[in-house]
This record gives structure tokens, C-alpha cells and sequence, in this order.
């Protein structure tokens, strides 16, 4: 399947388990953007995996941008936000976004992170 506004970005249940991935190549969205964060150039990342593309970059960029957008940019008056369907979107978008940080938390969490992680989350 391909996301409509982004043609280089695809999903198929036999690639990746589904994830978003470049064209259809074994390379997840997540894969991609976390190399550019560690700091890897573009040139450096062509040179090392020959089927990407330049414009593969910028797709998985604009990719996750979208992600991470509010889901509901209407503007709402104050009924929508008393109403107990706007309460429950907004709910389930905020799950699905904490989540989301979750598991890149998991797969990155840094240097010491993981105690200050348990000290903070612990049950109280």
C-alpha cells in the first residue's frame, strides 16, 4: 500500500511486519531517520545503501512531520470540546502519540536514561 501524499513511503504485511518502509525496500521510515539523527550525512547513507535515493531522505522527513501533526486541525468552538466524541479522539490521539515515545525511547534511550526513566514512571 502506498500513502497517497507520499508515494515513496509504503506498507506490505510481508515487508518489514507492515512497517512504513522506502518503496518497498527492506529500510523502515524509523531506520532511515534514526541513521540521519545519529548524524550521518546523506552522501554518507547513499554511499553505504546504493538503493536509496536522495528524495527518500526528504519523503521519511516529511513522512514523520505528518505523523506528529495533531491529527484535528479544525478549529472548534467551545460545544466540540465539551462534547464527549472531540474528549475520546483527543484521548486515543494522545495514546497513540504517548506510545509512539515509548518505543523510541526504548530503541534509543541514551546514557543513564533508562534509571531516570524507571525513577520517573516508577508506581507511587
Amino acid at each position: 500500500m502506498k500513502f497517497p501524499a507520499f508515494p515513496r513511503i509504503t506498507t506490505h504485511p510481508s515487508i518489514c511486519n507492515g512497517q512504513p518502509t522506502v518503496r518497498g525496500l527492506r529500510y523502515p521510515v524509523w531506520q532511515v531517520l534514526e541513521w540521519l539523527a545519529s548524524g550521518a550525512t546523506q552522501a554518507e547513507l547513499l554511499a553505504a545503501h546504493p538503493a536509496l535515493e536522495a528524495e527518500d531522505f526528504r519523503a521519511c522527513l516529511t513522512f514523520a512531520a505528518e505523523r506528529l501533526k495533531p491529527l484535528d486541525r479544525t478549529p472548534l468552538t467551545a460545544e466540540d470540546q465539551t462534547s464527549e466524541e472531540w474528549l475520546l479522539s483527543r484521548q486515543s490521539q494522545w495514546l497513540a502519540e504517548q506510545e509512539f515515545l515509548k518505543q523510541l525511547w526504548e530503541r534509543n534511550p541514551g546514557p543513564g536514561a533508562t534509571d531516570n526513566f524507571e525513577r520517573v514512571h516508577a508506581p507511587k
